[in-house]
């Protein structure tokens, strides 16, 4: 199986035809990712279809089958070179085995290997094109949301694209619609979600599948939190304290 982050490789060269934006003016790119932080998302497939005769994963989307297959996707960055992030990621299948590559972004150029999409220059506001070359050059950003993910909420980019279309054929009546979101987080610029929704209506039947990444948790932003140990530390501490007052209000008490 060719090595690839599995949440970030569908259709996205179609939608580059669909997607009509106006430029925005220059911002200044900066990566907002550090090396060592890492990352996990969940993925989630879904599937449904009125049409007997429909089979699972749709004809061309072939790697819809690997995502459907995958539990969850770790990306770790190993590397930061001016505006090129690299990084890790390794996918953990349902059956238990994993599959783990490597990769990298520049958020300036859009340059890219293995990593499409993964990470985006950090502090970019509306109307803000998420690289300023390549093929993804064209795409802006939407608006800039607060959302809550496991980690609390935070400030996010938020793109959407969507694309419909309607035809005949041999008195056959289609309907196609896709709908794409992307949320990278707006202080740091690395993807916390995304979503790929498609249907397709033939006549009377509709077969609609889609599938989610969202981020569980990161080590960029945990919140420190006593652990049992310091629980116990802290205990002592004050227990400790405690019993020196004690004793010294007793021996005072003794020598008057």
């Amino acid at each position: 199986m060719k090595q690839k982050i599995v949440l970030l490789n569908f259709v996205l060269v179609f939608l580059l035809s669909a997607m009509v934006v106006t430029a925005a003016a220059a911002q200044q790119r900066t990566v907002g990712v550090a090396e060592g932080n890492w990352f996990n998302y969940e993925v989630d497939v879904s599937w449904n279809s009125t049409d007997p005769d429909a089979i699972f994963p749709p004809l061309d989307y072939e790697d819809w089958e690997s995502a459907n297959a995958t539990e969850w996707v770790k990306i770790t960055v190993i590397g930061v070179s001016g505006t090129n992030v690299s990084v890790q990621y390794l996918s953990h299948f349902k059956n238990g085995t994993e599959e783990s590559g490597d990769g990298y972004m520049d958020v300036d150029t859009g340059d890219e290997a293995n990593a499409t999409l993964t990470v985006i220059s950090a502090n970019l506001g509306v109307n803000d094109n998420i690289y300023t070359s390549g093929n993804y050059s064209t795409w802006a950003i939407n608006e800039t949301i607060a959302k809550t993910y496991p980690d609390g909420v935070r400030n996010t980019n938020h793109i959407n694209m969507t694309y419909g279309n309607s035809w005949t054929e041999n008195e056959t009546q289609y309907h196609h619609y896709y709908s794409i979101n992307f949320y990278w987080d707006k202080e740091t610029g690395i993807l916390v979600e995304d979503s790929f929704e498609f249907s397709n209506q033939t006549e009377d039947y509709l077969t609609t599948w889609s599938v989610a990444s969202i981020i569980t948790d990161s080590s960029v932003w945990i919140v420190p939190e006593f652990s049992a140990w310091s629980s116990i530390v802290i205990i002592s501490v004050i227990l400790t304290v405690t019993i020196i007052g004690i004793k010294r209000r007793l021996a005072k008490k003794t020598i008057h």
